[in-house]
């Protein structure tokens, strides 16, 4: 395999993230395979060629100006260029839709063949997308199960290869070390709060965190609370408004799936974070609150037009809505004689989701109260979480991600040596 190109696109950090393990195993496995495109500091690390950074092309707003308009034409043109070259045997767009997909058809024109990593999710909003996938797209890689179907069914080569983080966080891990690196009793009960990764979201999201944990402390003053910082620039931001309460919080730089597995439970802000803190096995409400015209658009405009009835924020919700039919977490907890209905539609759900005005101080420090007083229901959430994991774990059939990509690259190499 040595000497195949690869051109690759990850266009915001969980593409990085996740196409960063492709790209180490394809490394281990092919040494001679050159990777090269877009994407972060994790893909550099792994050993891939980075023609732009993503960070110079993954938002735009106004405050940023015409800069960002021109170093976003100007990675585009270079993805057209390479595309075009007749350098690189592989395409692999790793989600971001927006932009991927347009280089999909120039690379459809070009002759090179695209193996998509990390579905867009058609199965959240614009679900009448996958017929332009399957059009535009030779073999599709999915991280969530139910995904694969969705494709296939669209007449898209499609395979599921589980989730990267269901590797990288490990199903059993010694609560009790953890606690002694962070200087915490293993009896003491421990609350983390994970108020996002972008700053806007942390003037959100902390200072209700805050509030809830002020009410919730004047019960259960014994409680340590604990934050895992989503990276040293965010620590000035954090530290300015944890002052502004009357509550100790220690804040951290370990890895957050970490410091969740090492928690009783918490709150988590909707995003990434929910998923890593049910495969950390961590009992949590999801929260999640915008500005009030955002809210009212998004509920009254944006998901009747182009979202699904029944989409939920928390990805554990939406994984365990998938496995009702065969019972799945969500039975798992009215087995134990719990309801967690949906805010929104009613529905019985596996994780609290407290949106918009459903995320008020006194319902958040609530959540924590039960999630330290009823047991039951706690372990309820724990087994479901199991549950999750396991749909999530890489196929018993050993498919892999890097194994595709190798197969996709010996089938171009064997139609080139027969004049295909």
């Amino acid at each position: 395999m040595s000497g195949h190109s690869i051109l690759l696109l990850a266009g915001e950090a969980s593409g990085d993230y996740h196409a960063a393990s492709l790209v180490r195993e394809l490394k281990e496995r092919s040494p001679g395979i050159r990777v090269s495109g877009i994407g972060g500091d994790k893909l550099a690390e792994a050993g891939m060629r980075l023609l732009h950074h993503y960070r110079d092309i993954n938002t735009i707003a106004l405050s940023e100006g015409l800069g960002k308009v021109r170093n976003i034409l100007a990675a585009y043109r270079t993805m057209k260029r390479e595309l075009r070259s007749r350098r690189h045997d592989l395409f692999i767009p790793v989600d971001f839709p927006d932009v991927n997909l347009r280089l999909c058809s120039i690379a459809r024109g070009a002759d090179v063949p695209v193996c998509y990593y990390i579905s867009p999710q058609v199965w959240a909003w614009r679900r009448g997308r996958v017929s332009k996938i399957a059009a535009r797209v030779d073999r599709m890689m999915t991280i969530f199960p139910f995904e694969e179907t969705l494709y296939r069914k669209a007449g898209l080569q499609a395979d599921f290869v589980g989730h990267t983080m269901a590797r990288d966080i490990p199903a059993h891990v010694e609560k009790k070390l953890i606690r002694e690196e962070l200087g915490i009793e293993s009896a003491v009960h421990v609350v983390t709060l994970v108020p996002g990764s972008r700053q806007a979201e942390i003037r959100r999201m902390l200072p209700l965190m805050c509030q809830a944990a002020e009410i919730y402390l004047k019960r259960y003053p014994d409680t340590r609370l604990v934050l895992p910082l989503a990276g040293a620039h965010l620590a000035e931001l954090v530290r300015e408004i944890l002052n502004g309460y009357n509550i100790h919080v220690g804040v951290h730089l370990l890895e957050a799936a970490r410091l969740m597995a090492a928690s009783d439970s918490g709150l988590v802000t909707s995003g990434t974070a929910t998923l890593q803190a049910a495969l950390a096995g961590m009992p949590h409400a999801v929260i999640y609150k915008v500005d009030p015209f955002t809210w009212w658009f998004a509920l009254r405009v944006l998901k009747p037009l182009v979202m699904e009835k029944d989409v939920h924020l928390a990805i554990a919700n939406v994984l365990a809505i998938e496995k009702e039919k065969e019972g799945g977490p969500i039975k798992e907890l009215a087995d134990a004689g719990f309801s967690i209905p949906c805010n929104e539609c009613g529905r019985p759900l596996l994780v609290p989701e407290l949106l918009q005005g459903a995320a008020t101080p006194e319902t958040l420090a609530e959540w924590l109260m039960r999630l330290r007083t009823e047991e039951s229901l706690r372990q309820a959430m724990i087994r479901g979480f199991r549950q999750i994991r396991s749909m999530l774990e890489q196929p018993k059939d050993g498919r892999t991600a890097a194994g595709i990509v190798l197969d996709m690259l010996r089938n171009r190499a064997f139609a080139a040596t027969r004049g295909e």
